[in-house]
């Protein structure tokens, strides 16, 4: 049986999450992680801040550090995937576990992104807003007329079928909010992060990153992996600069999950890490498709 395993973003953590993982993987967790990074996931996790953990420095590091755990079990218990996919930050989990870059490099890349993409934001006035619509083609317009007219909002990321996440300044996503018809959705809904991600904002982050992946030594994947800048198969000569561009570029998530269907056509799509956010993409848009969640241990036996 042909599967896709999908991993999450920021926004998907929650207090405590993965405290079941420590015992069972204290070196991933506990002494490289600290030894990598010079602070602490498991006080991080005992101390259930979840004011602590939007900061996006604790969060990525944190989001793909549980996520590659249960990745490995993923993979012990179901085998290899046919190909891994990842939303944003998710795909440095994916390549972690396909083997272009090894955890401890994942880690210190994550670090620096998520450092350098707090910095970027820090005075911008801007935010993210997930825009819910039942005419997709008609959203993308209005946000063609916007732009026409100097109001400056930019698709951040194209989810799936029905939601697209759209940044801007924090003063036009309310009036959005307080708007949706302006866009021809049915709701837009203001998202907790520190500004606009994959915009022109977050631009000064290219480099420091850049930088950071240039002391990488990168290896063929044993898994496929498609990015987000392209939806094309990731490849040893092209994956620094994608990963760099991928900072300011929007994630083309629905056109990875319409390529993979296409070109594998998998029985299963497997969202693991915490949360279910990459399995309601997928059940959008192809609704007939076997759908799996690994967020815990206990959901590995169902």
């Amino acid at each position: 049986m042909g599967w896709i395993g999908m991993f999450p973003g920021q926004g998907s953590q929650e207090p405590g999450m993965g405290k079941e993982l420590l015992e069972k993987y204290p070196e991933l967790l506990i002494d490289i992680f600290d030894e990598s990074l010079g602070w602490s996931l498991k006080d991080v996790i005992n101390e259930g801040d979840s004011d602590l953990i939007r900061k996006t420095n604790i969060a990525q590091p944190y989001i793909f550090a549980i996520s590659y755990c249960y990745g490995l079990e993923a993979i012990k218990k179901f085998g290899n995937a046919d190909a891994l996919i990842g939303h944003s930050l998710g795909e440095y989990t994916a390549l972690a576990i396909s083997g272009f870059f090894d955890y401890v490099d994942a880690l210190k890349i994550i670090s620096v992104r998520g450092e350098a993409m707090q910095e970027s934001v820090k005075n911008s006035d801007t935010g993210m807003a997930a825009v819910l619509t039942t005419d997709l083609d008609a959203t993308l317009k209005e946000i063609e007329v916007l732009n026409s007219q100097d109001i400056e909002v930019w698709i951040s990321n194209y989810n799936d079928a029905s939601q697209i996440v759209i940044s801007s300044s924090n003063e036009n996503l309310e009036y959005l909010r307080s708007n949706s018809k302006a866009l021809s959705a049915r709701r837009v809904i203001p998202l907790e992060v520190a500004g606009a991600f994959h915009t022109k904002i977050v631009s000064p982050a290219k480099p420091k990153l850049a930088e950071a992946l240039e002391q990488v030594e990168l290896k063929e994947g044993t898994i496929p992996v498609y990015m987000n800048v392209d939806a094309d198969l990731a490849n040893i000569d092209t994956l620094k600069i994608r990963l760099v561009n991928q900072i300011d570029n929007s994630v083309l998530f629905y056109d990875q999950i319409l390529k993979i269907e296409s070109e594998i056509k998998p029985d299963e799509w497997t969202h693991i890490g915490p949360g279910n956010v990459t399995a309601g993409m997928v059940k959008k848009s192809i609704s007939s498709k076997e759908i799996r969640v690994i967020n815990s241990l206990e959901s590995l036996s169902k």
